[in-house]
């Protein structure tokens, strides 16, 4: 009896300690998310992609009523985001594009942060099996048309931003695709820039957070890119600036796989709503004109819905 004692206590000695290891070790969705994990290359004064809990410290969640927008609740949790419909948004207290500069929006020195996801095909498309995205979100959107001095400026809360790698069968890289605005571009794997072998080096532009895949500026005169108006109401030509000022790297990422976060299934807008800034030459002022409303969050973009959908129609950046 005690031979057997002993011997049935070691078992468990030994199933003990695996489980412990198993749960030691990352999950395959984690351990691909920090190979893969993009560099973000942003001006030094830019603000960083963070986690959504200090912009909900800072904002109200509002219903719609007629015309007018009512309190909800103020500094909501994630979990009061659940399921939350299109008649509902989060809106900075205090501040406004409608009314404010970017001044009035606070910056908290958030540790970045990254939403990640990993989604497998169900069949295999064009060989690819598994594409890991990355979600950034920044608490104001506030791009302009000049470093120095502005004319035009495009504001709105809550920017949602992305990229994503796809992988083959066997778990090679094949392509990134980074968002721009409404739209976005691919790369080959082989021709986009990496640091460490692994992580694609992503240049971030001032302000607006698109996302491009080769330093510097971006939108020639008399060839600029332009905001569509399904996205802005207005074709804006669009200069983007990025800079290599600071990186973002081995940021803290937040597991999006499981879908368990209640805050996904929120149908509202991340903000307010979206504005063009016209400045008045004679008098320096700013004309506030809305043009549309702020974005939804990850799982209301058609890229979260099919993650394949960037790679079959974004455009290809080869890198000449």
């Amino acid at each position: 009896m005690r031979t057997r004692g002993v011997a049935a206590f070691a078992v468990c000695l030994v199933a003990l300690a695996a489980l412990g290891t198993a749960e030691a070790t990352p999950p395959v969705s984690a351990s691909l998310l920090a190979k893969y994990e993009p560099v973000l290359q942003l001006y030094a004064a830019d603000r960083k992609p963070s986690a959504i809990e200090p912009f909900l410290a800072g904002a109200d969640l509002e219903r719609l009523s007629g015309d007018t927008w009512h309190v909800v609740r103020s500094r909501p949790p994630a979990t009061a985001l659940a399921d939350g419909s299109k008649q509902l948004r989060l809106n900075t207290r205090g501040c406004s594009p409608a009314t404010n500069l970017d001044p009035c929006y606070g910056r908290r020195p958030t540790p970045p942060t990254i939403y990640g996801r990993v989604w497998t095909a169900p069949t295999a498309s064009a060989g690819v099996t598994t594409v890991l995205q990355y979600w950034l979100f920044y608490a104001l959107d506030d791009w302009r048309n000049s470093l120095t001095k502005p004319t035009i400026w495009h504001m709105h809360e809550g920017d949602w931003e992305e990229v994503s790698v796809s992988l083959d069968a066997a778990g090679r890289p094949l392509e990134v695709a980074a968002s721009q605005h409404d739209l976005g571009v691919r790369r080959r794997w082989s021709r986009a820039p990496l640091r460490g072998g692994t992580h694609p080096v992503v240049y971030v532009a001032l302000g607006s957070h698109a996302n491009y895949l080769s330093p510097g500026f971006h939108g020639a005169a008399g060839i600029p890119h332009v905001i569509p108006p399904r996205f802005s109401g207005l074709p804006i030509p669009e200069p983007d600036f990025t800079s290599a000022q600071t990186s973002v790297q081995n940021a803290a990422i937040v597991d999006l796989s499981a879908r368990t976060q209640p805050w996904l299934s929120f149908a509202g807008a991340w903000g307010d709503g979206s504005f063009i800034l016209i400045r008045d030459p004679k008098t320096g002022k700013y004309a506030h004109l809305p043009v549309g409303g702020s974005p939804p969050g990850p799982a209301f973009h058609g890229v979260w819905r099919d993650p394949l959908l960037q790679f079959r129609t974004w455009p290809a950046d080869d890198g000449h």
